[in-house]
């Protein structure tokens, strides 16, 4: 709501500029661009994927073409599918688990409503992020931590899975060009591709999707695989997306 995600940042941006930011921004929230994803699909799942838009049509309708400003329409898309289907639900998930009561202070209500009130230029403005928030925070904080960069809770997918690594082996052991292959949904040549290109000049790029596409496989074994027996209804084939937008 105070505009501190660089994808958001760069879709203003380049919105002002009067350049394209929505395929971009939607990359962004991807676990692979949509260029890179096409390509590692078969033709069959390229027609099916098609045919079964990974974000509602209303919500990518108002994104896209809704009121306000290109800021306005990424914060309410933000606020009303990634924020409760992403962010929240892991801080739901995750503390729970370890048994942790989270609280989430800037989704109170008036903070929200004091956010979702602040003109473009208050949140984002000249590179800077949560303008509002920093300038509010100046004076209270010590200045290392208002200097502080953004650190999200990610692991460090392209250090860990270069060639020698075990990771990379068992990456390279469960998509297989034949193993991958045999769902119908990816090109084993184009994953087997995708290693070579990372193995050469490792990239966040396709680290992110390798990285998307092992854990993936590993959910299928687990959980998929493991409840197909003679008799059991059956997931039709498609019907998960390896590298779908994370909206």
């Amino acid at each position: 709501m105070f505009g501190g995600y660089e994808r958001m940042r760069v879709a203003a941006e380049r919105a002002a500029a009067g350049a394209d930011w929505s395929q971009g921004y939607l990359d962004a929230l991807s676990a692979a661009p949509a260029a890179l994803r096409n390509g590692l699909y078969t033709e069959a799942y390229r027609a099916h994927v098609a045919t079964d838009p990974a974000l509602p049509a209303a919500a990518r309708d108002d994104l896209l073409h809704g009121p306000g400003t290109v800021l306005d329409r990424i914060t309410r898309f933000e606020l009303d599918q990634r924020l409760p289907a992403y962010h929240l639900r892991r801080v739901d998930h995750l503390s729970m688990a370890s048994s942790v009561e989270a609280r989430v202070p800037f989704c109170q209500r008036s903070v929200v409503a004091l956010g979702r009130a602040l003109a473009d230029h208050q949140r984002i403005q000249g590179g800077q992020v949560k303008r509002t928030l920093y300038a509010a925070a100046a004076g209270l904080l010590p200045e290392r931590v208002l200097s502080r960069p953004k650190q999200p809770f990610t692991l460090p997918v392209t250090a860990m899975l270069r060639p020698g690594t075990s990771l990379w082996e068992y990456a390279r052991d469960l998509l297989a060009p034949g193993r991958v292959s045999a769902a119908g949904r990816l090109d084993g040549r184009a994953v087997d591709a995708l290693f070579a290109a990372q193995a050469e000049r490792p990239d966040d790029t396709a680290s992110l999707a390798l990285w998307a596409l092992l854990v993936h496989e590993v959910w299928e074994e687990q959980f998929r695989r493991s409840v197909r027996r003679p008799g059991a209804v059956g997931v039709p084939p498609g019907a998960t997306r390896p590298l779908a937008v994370a909206a």
